[in-house]
Order: structure tokens, then sequence, then C-alpha cells
């Protein structure tokens, strides 16, 4: 099995990390992962090149998307910032939009595992995280086979206890 994994987290080693990491560790196949705010990545130009063949935008995103067009498995994951993923997390999102516009590519089948963390301790944006189910990885075909969420998740181990037994119990 060929697993992707993107943590859409500024903060190496914190709670992202931490929690994909976990997941990956239950997980038997080759496995990568990569730290969007250490890449180069830029913003979709809804030029339509897309539909004629490949993006314009010459950075690490066509490697992700590419990389995900292979994997087998996608952990997504990203801390909620202000009701919505972190602005890495989203940039590469925006991009999926050359594989919705191109019909030779595809990520239909893919399976994925969403992972957020949030400082909040409430529930105020499970409906945000639900959706993502829809838009973009149904959209697009994908598989979202698990939702993780860690609340209350402020500081660097906090909050992440109940996820990480969710993690546990989980199988893949």
């Amino acid at each position: 099995m060929k697993i992707l994994a993107l943590i859409g987290s500024p903060r190496k080693n914190g709670n992202c990390d931490i929690l994909v990491n976990k997941i990956a560790e239950k997980i038997d196949g080759e496995k990568e992962i990569l730290f969007l705010n250490e890449l180069n990545l830029n913003y979709c130009n809804a030029c339509q090149a897309c539909q004629k063949g490949d993006c314009i935008k010459d950075d690490d995103t066509r490697d992700i998307i590419a990389k995900i067009e292979d994997a087998d498995l996608l952990i997504f994951s990203s801390p909620i910032y202000f009701g919505q993923v972190s602005a890495q997390a989203k940039t590469v999102i925006d991009r999926f939009y050359m594989i919705s516009q191109n019909p030779e590519r595809t990520l239909e089948g893919t399976k994925v595992i969403q992972v957020f963390t949030q400082a909040n301790p409430s529930d105020a944006f499970d409906p945000y995280i639900k959706s993502m189910e829809t838009m973009p990885f149904g959209f697009l075909g994908m598989e979202v086979i698990e939702t993780i969420s860690a609340k209350g998740a402020a500081g660097k181990g906090e909050g992440i206890e109940d996820a990480l037994k969710k993690i546990e119990e989980m199988e893949i």
C-alpha cells in the first residue's frame, strides 16, 4: 500500500504531526509524509490551462498532486484556524482543480483519513469537518474512511488524548 500524508500545520512536531505519525505507524506500506509549510505552494490562477494538460504553475503542488494520484491512501491533516483548514492545506485543495478539470486525471478510489486539530474545545467546527468528506474529497471520487478530530488542542500534546485513543482502536 502506498501512503501519502500531507501535514498542513506550520508547526513541525506539533499535534497534527503527532497524530499523523501515530496513524502511519499502524499501516504497513510505503509511506511519505510532507510538511506543506516547507514546500513551494502557489495559488490557482483559474486560467483553465489544466483542461488541456498540466497546470502551468511550476511548484511543489504539481508533485503533490501526482503523488496523491499514485497513492492508495491519503492522510490529510490540518489545524482548524478560524473555522477552516490552514492556508497551506487550502492552497493544495484549491489546486485539486487541475484534477477536476482534466478528464484524463482522477483521484477516484483513493482512500482518505482526515486528521484535524483545533484549539476550540467545543463541537463548533464539526459541520465544517464533516463537509470535507464531500468537498473536496467526495467530489473527486475519493473515499473518507476515517476522521480524527482533536478538540482543545492548543499546545503541543494538549487535547489529543481522545484522538490518540481513536487511532489506537482504528482498523485499517
